[in-house]
């Protein structure tokens, strides 16, 4: 899903020119990924300073989940397809899985490894390796809504309202059921030390959880439903809803908040 660090690396340095709003404009480091469906469909790449927008991937899929890739690209799922595209918008691959009841749900990148979670006709996540072989998979028995890469080849998946952390083999390393089933668990994200998870139903915001033992260091509470969540560079974290982009420190604060003109546009995963 969301926690690919090494997007920093991948922009870092590099100019890359597009066309918007009938001007060029370059990438700069530490930005971020937002995919976007609704009346328009895509990724965004964005400053983290002032959320402005320095490259657009216009796509003719909606978007399920996005991850940036070590290779000056990324990847994103659409129904039973992996797609791995170059960051000026190349499709490079594509991986359809034969079984069209398979759907799935999100896409994380880390350390020459791509996951996805997967649901439908099948539960479970797959790794496969960057150019979309598959490695393994891993079958559960709940629904994963998001996916989030470690750092020692392990994962994090929400499901309802609970956070699981498995290696990547596939064993169960923790879990954390939430005490409220009302909650639902919408995202997960890595950052440095923490591990950040946004939620709605019957509460709505963010929680700061360890990285081990899945223990909470703080919550903070939001208005609106989040529909994806990314790790900031400063201890703060990246949040989508609808079409709104959010800055927020880990303890609440509101830095920034960036709002497209168009109400049909939903922004959703991210990942940096």
């Amino acid at each position: 899903m969301n926690a690919k660090i090494g997007f920093r690396s991948l922009l870092h340095g590099a100019a890359l020119l597009v066309f918007f709003l009938g001007m060029s404009v370059i990438a700069r480091a530490d930005d971020f990924l937002a995919a976007y469906n609704g009346v328009q469909e895509g990724v965004t790449v964005r400053t983290m300073d002032q959320m402005r927008q320095v490259a657009v991937i216009p796509m003719s899929h909606p978007v399920g989940g996005v991850a940036a890739g070590p290779n000056n690209d990324l990847y994103v799922v659409y129904r039973n397809h992996i797609y791995n595209y170059s960051i000026n918008g190349t499709l490079i691959r594509e991986m359809a899985f034969p079984d069209a009841g398979i759907r799935y749900t999100d896409v994380a990148v880390r350390g020459g490894r791509v996951y996805a979670s997967y649901d439908g006709t099948q539960r479970g996540f797959t790794v496969r390796d960057l150019s979309l072989n598959q490695l393994r998979y891993v079958p559960t028995a709940f629904r994963i809504r998001s996916i989030a890469a470690g750092k020692h080849d392990d994962l994090y998946l929400a499901s309802g309202n609970r956070i699981y952390h498995y290696s990547s083999s596939g064993a169960l390393l923790a879990t954390m059921t939430f005490p409220d089933p009302g909650i639902v668990y919408t995202n997960v994200a890595v950052a440095s030390d923490r591990l950040l998870a946004s939620y709605s139903g019957s509460q709505q915001g963010f929680t700061v959880r360890d990285l081990v033992t899945l223990d909470q260091y703080g919550y903070v509470q939001t208005t609106f439903d989040i529909g994806g969540i990314v790790a900031g560079p400063d201890k703060d974290l990246y949040l989508s809803s609808s079409n709104h982009l959010y800055n927020f420190s880990l303890k609440g604060l509101q830095k920034q908040v960036f709002t497209w003109p168009q109400e049909g546009l939903e922004y959703g995963d991210m990942s940096r």
